[in-house]
């Protein structure tokens, strides 16, 4: 599992600068629905050489699909990107950086998961290397929380809600199914989005690069279906909040994606922050024990 969630995170990090690119020459909301179109055509494609054929689900099934995707794709993109219009880069990594505590405390209250000292102190350590690594970097920018980053802390309560509701998903349906499903329903309500707000000549204009596709069918498989999938399949078999403090790694990545990519300078504080992170993944996704009942 440690080597499936390293290589998702690989792949969600360098995912970044790419989709940044894109939104250079496109509509950030067109540049979400090309990234997911291209995913749940991608996850059909899989789904139809494995199965021969389309799944069929339950009302009931159709329902949390249904709701998975409204939280993981649709709201979640919109808040993502309205959040980072309005706030400060610093502030809004910090944000983020909060995702494995909510998933610890959502894991505690839903399904009655013990928080031990152990998983705590990993969390706080993992928190505090990539606060060190973020607030060290060249020209950080820090300002209070403000509107931006209540939307992307909003983004990531949804991210976990749905996280949790793929955790129940896979008790009864493939995760791959699931996949498909959710990023099939999400993409099309981004799709009826877009519509409605225009921008599609820009975008059909960034076509014409061909640098622009290179980054969509990257962006779509490499840095969405394919990890995403495996992230489904992970925190199916060991939950969300054991799997949550790997999310640190996509700090790391993102930081050495912005180096390789941006030439943005790293330092003696990277490092350092990245020891501790290291220390708070080992300690925070130890293994959870359940309480009576669950």
């Amino acid at each position: 599992m440690a080597a499936l969630l390293l290589g998702v995170m690989l792949a969600w990090g360098f995912n970044v600068p790419i989709v940044k690119a894109m939104t250079e020459v496109m509509d950030v909301v067109w540049v979400a629905v090309v990234r997911m179109g291209s995913a749940a055509f991608t996850l059909t494609l899989v789904l139809l050489l494995r199965d021969r054929r389309l799944p069929r689900f339950e009302r009931r099934q159709w329902f949390w699909l249904g709701a998975s995707a409204v939280l993981l794709i649709y709201l979640n993109q919109w808040l993502f990107v309205m959040g980072m219009r309005l706030s400060a880069g610093t502030t809004a990594s910090l944000v983020m950086a909060v995702n494995p505590l909510l998933a610890v405390l959502a894991g505690a209250l839903v399904f009655r998961e013990k928080v031990s000292f152990t998983r705590a102190a990993g969390v706080v350590l993992g928190l505090s290397g990539v606060s060190l690594a973020v607030f060290m970097a060249p020209q950080a920018e820090v300002a209070w929380p403000g509107q931006g980053e209540l939307l992307i802390f909003l983004g990531q309560v949804l991210f976990i809600g749905g996280g949790l509701m793929i955790q129940r998903l896979t008790r009864d349906l493939d995760v791959l199914v699931i996949g498909w499903a959710v990023y099939v329903l999400g993409s099309l309500m981004l799709l009826v989005n877009a519509l409605l707000l225009g921008g599609w000549p820009r975008t059909q204009a960034a076509f014409s690069l061909d640098w622009v596709w290179a980054c969509a069918l990257y962006a779509g498989i490499l840095g969405t279906a394919l990890p995403n999938v495996g992230w489904y399949h992970v925190i199916g078999k060991i939950g969300q909040s054991q799997a949550s403090p790997h999310l640190y790694w996509l700090a790391v990545f993102g930081m050495l994606s912005s180096a390789l990519t941006l030439g943005e300078p790293l330092s003696l504080w990277h490092a350092i922050g990245l020891a501790l992170l290291v220390a708070g993944i080992r300690l925070g996704s130890a293994p959870v024990r359940l309480g009576p009942g669950a």
